[in-house]
């Protein structure tokens, strides 16, 4: 606490001499840590406007600028939705945090699209180090990028599943070049290589993880999410096995009781927190399968069926386009149009 010494001379008073002096003090208070959001602190913004940040101001107890100090969290994408920015300020051991809401308003479409493709990757291979795919599963890293590029430079949208949802069921239009990317399995090439890609084209990508292969509750699981280009969906907790003798590829999810289903899909929904779709292990399903979905809350679900999505489909029988290593770009353009 700074101290301001005043000193009075009282000066023909009465009772006192020009020799008596009086002295008070008084206490000021010293400048407090402060934090500022510039702008308004929640914004709107139209489908596909670019976001740009107002700032904020930070000073210390000097009063003297600390911006640079500033930890900024959080990205907003220019694709509808609500976005939340965090801002911390951590100076003169105290701490001060400050959140900023940006919601991108939905799109207005006039003619709704006629379909909608919905990728499927598994593996990533990185050719440009030598590396070698094991079979068509593994796509090389120069035809994915090629891939990303072109859709970047066409304008794509990509739609989330709630959206892709509400597309099915009519309640939404999307713009006629939509397209969604899905990754099976969450294997260590997507981190490696295919989120990279994707942050650096500003393209979303959806990844149907196995949750009891992987944790996406771990720090580094949930840098990627806070991204904003990946989403995590359901690929089961830990029905990504064999079991069923006979029933197409055999897979688990077929012939599982009720309860364990239940168990299982519940589970993994409640570790990914926000996932409302899911694709089938080996595109292994059947009327069982759907209604268990259904009880635990999932909205869509993936086969590995061929074809595009559309309005009106079965929400729990929706086919992809398989993305195979080896084919050209004009192969890639050809499955999504």
């Amino acid at each position: 606490m700074k101290k301001i010494l005043i000193i009075i001379l009282c000066l023909g008073c009465f009772g006192c001499n020009s020799k008596n002096i009086v002295n008070e003090e008084k206490v000021v208070n010293e400048s407090q840590v402060t934090l500022d959001l510039l702008g308004e602190e929640e914004i709107a913004l139209n489908y596909n406007e670019e976001y740009v940040e107002p700032g904020f101001k930070a000073l210390n107890k000097n009063n003297e600028d600390v911006n640079d100090l500033v930890k900024v969290t959080g990205q907003v994408l220019n694709r509808p939705g609500e976005y939340t920015l965090s801002y911390e300020l951590n100076v003169d051991d105290e701490i001060i945090t400050k959140e900023r809401k940006v919601v991108v308003k939905a799109l207005e479409v006039e003619e709704n699209a006629s379909f909608v493709p919905v990728l499927m990757y598994h593996y990533f291979y990185d050719d440009e180090a030598g590396e070698k795919g094991s079979d068509t599963n593994y796509l090389a890293k120069s035809l994915f990028e090629e891939q990303l590029k072109y859709l970047k430079d066409n304008n794509y949208y990509f739609p989330t599943m709630k959206e892709l949802k509400d597309y099915i069921d009519g309640n939404l239009k999307l713009p006629s070049k939509s397209i969604i990317l899905t990754m099976d399995d969450g294997a260590e090439s997507n981190y490696r290589i295919a989120y990279p890609l994707a942050v650096q084209y500003q393209i979303p990508i959806v990844w149907f993880v196995v949750t009891s292969w992987t944790d996406p509750n771990l720090p580094y699981q949930q840098e990627i999410i806070n991204s904003g280009y990946v989403s995590m969906e359901s690929h089961t907790h830990d029905m990504h096995r064999a079991g069923c003798s006979g029933m197409m590829h055999g897979g688990l999810f077929q012939c599982i009781s009720k309860e364990e289903g239940l168990k299982d899909l519940t589970t993994s929904k409640e570790m990914l927190k926000t996932a409302i779709s899911l694709a089938y292990p080996f595109g292994d399903y059947n009327d069982n399968t759907k209604e268990m979905l259904k009880e635990a809350g999932y909205d869509l679900a993936f086969t590995t069926e061929w074809g595009v999505v559309k309005p009106g489909m079965d929400k729990y029988a929706l086919p992809r386009i398989r993305i195979s290593d080896g084919n050209s770009l004009q192969t890639f353009i050809d499955s999504i149009s």
